[in-house]
């Protein structure tokens, strides 16, 4: 493997593992806009955040699989 293509695998590494932060704590967010009450909010809409939440969860999961997996192949290669 060239240089270039371990320095672009680690570039996506480092970008992979910020999505999955970020989306990580977008999921935080809404699971709290889902479980504090205010006036007006129904079932539907702690319906929506929860599959919001959970769904972004599953997406940062997916991120760290490819993360891992990009990492054994820098591993594999070395």
């Amino acid at each position: 493997m060239s240089k270039e293509m371990v320095k672009n695998i680690q570039e996506k590494i480092a970008d992979f593992k910020r999505f999955s932060l970020v989306l990580l704590s977008l999921s935080a967010f809404l699971y709290i806009g889902s479980i504090v009450p205010f006036d007006g909010k129904e079932a539907t809409d702690q319906l929506v955040l929860l599959s919001a939440s959970y769904t972004l969860i599953g997406v940062a999961i997916l991120f760290y699989r490819k993360v891992a997996i990009w990492k054994k192949q820098l591993n594999e290669e070395r």
